[in-house]
């Protein structure tokens, strides 16, 4: 039988359908009728049997908000549609049972669906059930909980745009991985001097540096980043010397030009300039200088403290408390040997923020570094914020937050022009305003001109707020684009945890074993025991990595909950709060734990206690929702006030 329409795909509610397929011809009137009254549904409409099924299956069924069940003696007796029962009862999806017909349940079905909302169609006139079944819908789907006219995107310039560039990190021709770090630094650079020049539009380093490697394929790469031209090259290192051979190439695979560099690493600096001047010249860009202007302005002219700086960058993109130790020692060695050394200083601050490096003795340093690079101008948003969220004991109460903000927007405060959408967005997170959250940090994007890759925190609060409010293919979208952006280990993790929570196993088990590489055991392993109800096997691992040293105070809360020790769960929130800013407390907690779980947490006296504590309790939700709304006129966003928090 023709099946009456695609499943729904997007990102609104939705309802979930099982039935057996020997329904069709009840079921499928039915689906109409849903749609008609402009409902979103998904049914397995055109799923391939398989691995792919089941994955596919899976996701929807944890990311639906209502799982609509026809009950008749022949989905009652299906496999699939008793797995999908047990599966929206595993994952505590909103539950509707329709009998279509006279049926008798097996005993542990009539059990499981006891307490669950049912329609009985012989009951009723037809119109009778039809209302029913809608009304009932519509009563368990959320309501639409934002009003928003945030700016648009940025569009981007047409692909083909002759005075457009890709800078490719360059290939590195030996044959350890010791040079990475300068392969990728010196295109770095090329992209940070030319994206200076008016005139020239340059893709970040973020798109760029997803086609790392392989061929070039010029036409793929320019029409995915939409750019005219490509930059790309190659690395030796013999000894001391340097052999660099770059080539500059239309989309159309039109050699514009090529050159090979033969020297040392004394002779980097010259090497990057004459590469920018040549690119330039070849895509005829206007710029204005006397010859004695340098086009890439690194802030040194120590090759030593660069080269440490270089590897600086490289060791904290692994993402690792390892590598985040190293990259310290090599700021401090740049800085040693140029003490004015600007980005080298701004690279130790954001070190020390993401490895969260702050022992007692660094917390002084980590401030100075902060303010020293605001005073030079390198910040991309005010020193302050970073010291916030790096010392919860430094971060003002939401209201104060929400209100400094908006005064700054009113103001046009030029060193806050993009952070205010962004600090209203971390102030609604706080208050569990998530959609309203969402809008400004998409308001903050357009504004700032960013993308997906280039702002971690932003990428982060985005990921981890869709996947609270149940929204995990969104999340997993986006978590997949920052790492293809930055591939580091800790992000592929945050998307391992997603995918066990969606049961898409197949895809977690290929990034379980890239994460076992690095940390043999590690609480993905236990968080899949657990969402396989393997729960006993679940408890004895946790049993001894729970006492781990080291650590961190979120997994803890997570894991102590999952095992039902709520009180040692709690005393590791409290511990979670003296060192990590309270966005952390509407968002973490929903994102990885079950429905069930999650209530008995935020029940708990004490959690109510940490709220108010942090200064988040209803009054202040009320007061935030007030002043963000006050400010509408500025920023075209308006949260509904009956938002769930």
């Amino acid at each position: 039988m023709e099946r009456p329409f695609a499943a729904y795909k997007g990102d609104e509610p939705y309802v979930f359908v099982s039935y057996s397929h020997d329904d069709a011809a009840l079921v499928y009137p039915e689906l109409e009728r849903l749609k008609d009254a402009g409902f979103n549904v998904w049914y397995d409409e055109g799923i391939n049997p398989g691995s792919t099924w089941r994955d596919e299956v899976a996701l929807a069924l944890t990311q639906c908000k209502v799982f609509l069940y026809f009950i008749t003696p022949r989905s009652v007796a299906s496999s699939n549609c008793l797995k999908e029962v047990n599966f929206s009862l595993s994952r505590e999806r909103k539950i509707l049972a329709v009998h279509l017909e006279s049926t008798k349940l097996p005993i542990g079905l009539e059990l499981s669906l006891s307490d669950m909302q049912a329609i009985v169609k012989a009951d009723l006139g037809e119109v009778a059930y039809r209302t029913k079944m809608i009304d009932a819908l519509r009563g368990l789907l959320p309501p639409t909980s934002i009003v928003t006219d945030a700016a648009p995107t940025v569009d981007e310039e047409s692909a083909g745009e002759s005075k457009s560039i890709a800078v490719l990190p360059l290939v590195n021709r030996n044959l350890d991985a010791a040079d990475d770090y300068l392969c990728d630094g010196i295109a770095e650079e090329l992209i940070n001097g030319l994206g200076k020049l008016e005139g020239l539009r340059v893709a970040s380093q973020t798109a760029s540096f997803r086609f790392r490697g392989g061929d070039v394929d010029l036409k793929a790469i320019g029409g995915a980043l939409g750019v005219g031209s490509i930059l790309s090259g190659s690395l030796q290192r013999a000894g001391g010397r340097l052999r660099i051979n770059v080539r500059l190439e239309a989309v159309d695979g039109a050699l514009l030009w090529s050159n090979r560099y033969d020297g040392d690493m004394d002779d980097i600096f010259a090497l990057q300039d004459d590469v920018a001047r040549q690119v330039v010249e070849a895509l005829k860009v206007e710029f204005a200088s006397d010859g004695k202007q340098t086009l890439i302005d690194i802030g040194t002219r120590n090759v030593a403290a660069y080269n440490a700086y270089l590897h600086g960058i490289h060791l904290r993109r692994q993402g690792t408390l390892r590598g985040h130790h190293q990259a310290k020692a090599q700021f401090e060695t740049a800085l040693e040997l140029d003490p004015g050394f600007e980005q080298a200083n701004v690279e130790a601050a954001a070190n020390l923020f993401f490895g969260r490096i702050l022992t007692p003795a660094w917390r002084d340093e980590a401030a100075e570094r902060f303010y020293r690079a605001e005073r030079a101008g390198l910040l991309q948003r005010p020193a302050e914020a970073f010291i916030r969220e790096m010392f919860p004991d430094r971060c003002p109460p939401p209201v104060e937050l929400a209100r400094e903000a908006i005064d700054k927007l009113r103001a046009g405060d030029p060193a806050w022009a993009t952070f205010a959408y962004w600090q209203l967005g971390d102030v609604l997170t706080m208050v569990g305003a998530l959609r309203g959250a969402l809008s400004f940090f998409h308001r903050y994007r357009a504004e700032a001109r960013e993308s997906i890759g280039e702002n971690v925190r932003v990428d982060q609060w985005e990921c981890f707020i869709l996947a609270a409010l149940g929204e995990f293919q969104a999340a997993i979208d986006l978590w997949t684009r920052r790492i293809e952006a930055t591939p580091e280990p800790l992000w592929v993790g945050d998307r391992l945890l997603l995918y066990i929570r969606t049961g898409q196993y197949d895809k977690a088990r290929a990034e379980l074993d890239k994460v076992n590489a690095i940390w043999p055991r590690n609480f993905p392993q236990f968080y899949d025991l657990y969402w396989r109800r393997e729960i006993d096997a679940a408890k004895a691992y946790w049993a001894w990595l729970g006492e781990r040293g080291g650590l961190m105070p979120s997994l803890k809360v997570w894991g102590f909950a999952l095992v039902g020790d709520m009180e040692r769960s709690l005393d590791h929130l409290e511990e979670q709060f003296q060192s990590e800013a309270p966005l952390l407390v509407h968002v973490q907690t929903r994102r990885v734990l079950p429905t069930s779980v999650v209530r008995e947490v935020e029940r708990h006296p004490r959690y109510r206690a940490l709220l108010t504590r942090l200064g988040i309790d209803d009054e202040a939700r009320a007061k935030v929702l007030e002043l963000v709304n006050g400010a509408s006129d500025l920023t075209g966003i308006r949260v509904a006030a009956d938002e769930p928090a």
